[in-house]
């Protein structure tokens, strides 16, 4: 057996350590450095889902990619696209025509203000019949709606029921059209709920005079994995003049700036977590150190060099990083795999956009992080270090 080896565990026996300080104080660092990976695995997995939920509550609401015109956001003009050059783009998924038309939607006493979005019977269908909470997806009537639960409740709506929208048309006359309720339904993203009544776009076209090409944008669904932002540049590069992609980032700016704050939170959490593992590794090391000058000054004088005996204790200070690092991963991964499956923290959607507190395990990730923390637990060696290059065999024997 190798001799810094055999001598660290005899260290890190208990029936050795009973008269020592360093039996508890390797204890209460061991569960300490476990709290703090704990809270990094927590940190990096809330903080991550919260992300990409917030992310995809929008795109479920938008799309990736949205082509408007250029020059104007008028919805009363159309804009036409030859879908062939798309065609091109490999990440590209599918692609929707939307006709968008501002509207006033009235019952009885009631007025709402509202975005008509008209969309084919393709466009997320999965997604809006998943969200769908009373009612049905659209049927054979060309004039029904989908409105949100708030909308329903605010004008007193419920499924089957009639209501008139009020448009404007491009020559300032006001239209009127009766639509009739067809499903309610309600999305994580309250903020674009409480704004977006779906419809079919043949209606709005309809009222609009427009031919069934002739659209107000075009929605643009990408494949698992792609970049957004590098695939829109591609996008623009191939588009004519007078039309422009948007990526999703840039169509709610005020959300995905939001959203990158999250990236400096949990960076400040990780920095005050391993500045917290530093502290305790060194402050276990330099009792044991302290409690152990005469086994330095014995080793010393048989000859031990400085590193030796180092390596006696960083085999003790790796054994406290290994156990901390079992016991954080258990308890913050089951913490959030509970989560995961429970959704026991609930958050408020209007503020953040989700209804739950939700967790994205990335254990490439999480590996890096216990990595990390081994290696950094170390850096609490430099001080005892010093401290044992400094003692000489004479001097600690005179003071035993």
């Amino acid at each position: 057996m190798i001799f810094e080896l055999f001598i660290a565990k005899r260290l890190s026996k208990s029936n050795l350590n009973k008269n020592y300080y360093s039996g508890p104080i390797n204890t209460i660092c061991t569960l300490a450095i476990a709290i703090s990976i704990i809270i990094m695995i927590i940190a990096t997995s809330s903080g991550n889902g919260l992300k990409q939920a917030i992310k995809n509550n929008a795109i479920n609401i938008e799309s990736h990619i949205k082509i408007t015109g250029l020059y104007n956001n008028n919805e009363t003009e159309f804009i036409h696209l030859d879908l062939d050059i798309l065609n091109t783009i490999n990440d590209v998924q599918s692609i929707h025509p939307i006709v968008t038309k501002s509207a006033i939607i009235s019952n009885e006493n009631n007025i709402e203000g509202i975005i008509l979005k008209g969309i084919d019977l393709s466009y997320k269908q999965k997604h809006i019949k998943e969200s769908i909470v009373t009612g049905t997806f659209f049927d054979n009537n060309p004039n029904e709606l989908i409105i949100s639960t708030e909308h329903a409740n605010k004008l007193n709506l419920k499924v089957g029921d009639k209501c008139i929208l009020y448009f404007l048309s491009k020559n300032n006359n006001i239209q009127k059209r009766k639509f009739i309720i067809t499903g309610t339904y309600k999305m994580a993203n309250e903020m674009l709920d409480q704004f977006y009544v779906f419809t079919k776009k043949e209606a709005i076209q309809k009222i609009n005079r427009w031919d069934n090409d002739k659209v107000t944008s075009y929605e643009i669904t990408l494949k698992k994995n792609s970049n957004t932002i590098t695939t829109t540049q591609k996008i623009n590069s191939i588009l004519p003049y007078d039309l422009v992609a948007k990526s999703i980032d840039s169509q709610f700016p005020g959300i995905f700036n939001w959203i990158k704050l999250f990236d400096k939170n949990i960076s400040f959490i990780l920095i005050i977590m391993s500045i917290i593992c530093i502290i305790n590794m060194s402050n276990a090391l330099l009792i044991l150190v302290i409690e152990r000058f005469k086994m330095i000054g014995i080793l010393k004088s048989y000859g031990a060099s400085n590193y030796k005996i180092l390596k006696i204790f960083l085999y003790n200070s790796f054994k406290i990083s290994i156990n901390s690092v079992l016991i954080g991963n258990i308890i913050g991964i089951g913490i959030c795999i509970i989560q995961q499956k429970t959704q026991i923290i609930q958050m408020d959607s209007a503020s953040y956009f989700v209804n739950y507190l939700p967790i994205y395990l990335d254990y490439n990730l999480i590996i890096i992080i216990n990595i990390l923390i081994i290696i950094i637990t170390q850096l609490g060696m430099i001080l005892p270090y010093y401290i044992i290059q400094k003692l000489s065999p004479s001097n600690i024997l005179k003071i035993n």
